[in-house]
């Protein structure tokens, strides 16, 4: 009895191991994190082990579709990550082999090989929208004036006038495209005399229109002078004055009118305001003796202010250009164009010393230069022309002694020979 009940138990060990065999295939998983992707970008593949050790071998149907990574992984009760890269466009069937498996006590398994699909699909190609270029405007209009024509979109410049006075208006429009913006436009300051009003359209691609709108402002008594036969407009308010450094305020009398201005008790200078036809406003030197006026023209650098004159007698070896400074067109002499040092002669506002001073592009600086000064900037420029006519004289002579003993030597080998 007890001899069968032992082939009994052998039996039942053996079949209980036979089943485990079988059910080793449960013991590793494997997924994607993506079953479908766009051409071009990739996916993980995961090998997941339960109870196990050993080494897979992964494979792809269609390398051309999609490429593994890695073709063997070694898993040991872990989660192991292979990346798969999506060539083209198609699908591709993804194989995980098992090679030599164990369980965690060193019993060989036997595992079935298992598959995925992976899908590759083209990219979606997102449209080219292309932005809009329309910069015109569908209304313009001046609140409670008249333009002195009807709007058009295409017609960019219009006039109107408005009773003495006025000091803010209020400008109307709006842009035919609505992703289109519209600047210039709300309430806007005006003075006596022309005033030039710009409303600029940014279309979406960023094309730009201007419409102009030419605004006149009447005048209770408009004060109308002459230079070089062009007619300007005396600004009779402090407030539409430009701004400017080391004048005080002054009460000037032209034609019986009284109107603001600055005066500079240094220069002995009056200015005042003029705006031409086109609304631009600038400062005028004016003579109240002989009634005449003169373009005020001055530069501020480094805290010294000039008021930019002609010199009366110009300095040996230097040459006039034209330079802009600080937004300002200026005569500047210089030896050579390209110089970064200049000599700018004009007033000091300040102290009243008329003078040259030295201008320096780089350091942006002004400072008043003495004869003394100028004699020895002169004297270096002199001997630099100097040692280099030397140098070139003495590159010639070198030239012309060698090509002498070149020829002596190669006389002296033929009378030898």
């Amino acid at each position: 009895m007890h001899k069968y009940l032992k082939y009994l138990c052998l039996i039942l060990i053996i079949f209980a191991l036979q089943i485990r065999n079988v059910d080793a295939s449960s013991n590793y998983r494997i997924s994607l994190s993506a079953t479908s992707i766009n051409k071009g970008n990739s996916v993980n593949l995961y090998i997941k082990g339960n109870e196990l050790i050993g080494g897979f071998t992964i494979s792809s149907s269609n390398s051309s579709v999609a490429a593994v990574e890695a073709g063997t992984a070694w898993v040991e009760d872990n989660t192991v990550t292979i990346k798969i890269s999506a060539i083209n466009s198609g699908s591709a069937t993804i194989t995980v082999t098992p090679t030599t498996v164990a369980d965690d006590n060193g019993n060989d398994l036997s595992l079935a090989s298992k598959t995925l699909t992976l899908i590759v699909t083209e990219p979606t190609k997102n449209p080219i929208i292309k932005k809009s270029s329309d910069a015109t405007l569908k209304s313009l209009e001046i609140e409670n004036i008249k333009l002195d024509k009807e709007f058009k979109t295409n017609e960019t410049n219009y006039k109107a006038e408005v009773e003495a006075g006025t000091e803010k208006i209020k400008i109307k429009a709006s842009a035919t495209d609505n992703k289109a913006n519209v600047s210039g436009i709300g309430e806007i300051s005006v003075t006596s005399g022309t005033n030039k009003l710009e409303i600029i359209v940014a279309a979406e691609d960023g094309t730009t229109k201007v419409y102009t709108i030419t605004l006149t402002v009447k005048d209770y008594d408009p004060i109308i002078v002459k230079i070089n036969n062009k007619e300007y407009n005396v600004i009779r308010k402090k407030d539409d004055l430009p701004e400017v450094e080391l004048f005080d305020d002054k009460k000037i009398t032209i034609d019986e009118n009284e109107i603001d201005g600055y005066y500079n008790d240094k220069l002995k200078i009056y200015l005042v305001g003029l705006k031409d036809d086109k609304g631009n406003v600038g400062l005028y030197i004016y003579e109240p003796e002989d009634k005449t006026y003169k373009e005020y023209k001055w530069i501020t650098v480094g805290g010294i202010t000039l008021y930019l004159i002609d010199p009366k007698e110009k300095k040996d070896n230097f040459n006039k250009y034209i330079e802009t400074i600080k937004n300002s067109q200026v005569y500047i002499y210089k030896i050579k164009e390209k110089d970064k040092t200049g000599l700018i002669y004009g007033v000091n506002v300040a102290t009243g010393n008329k003078a040259y001073y030295i201008y320096d592009k780089e350091e942006e600086t002004l400072a008043r230069y003495y004869n003394k000064e100028i004699s020895i900037y002169k004297k270096i420029s002199e001997d630099y022309k100097k040692y280099t006519l030397i140098i070139i004289i003495g590159a010639l002579v070198i030239c012309i002694s060698t090509i002498i003993i070149a020829l002596t030597k190669s006389k002296k080998r033929k009378e030898s020979q």
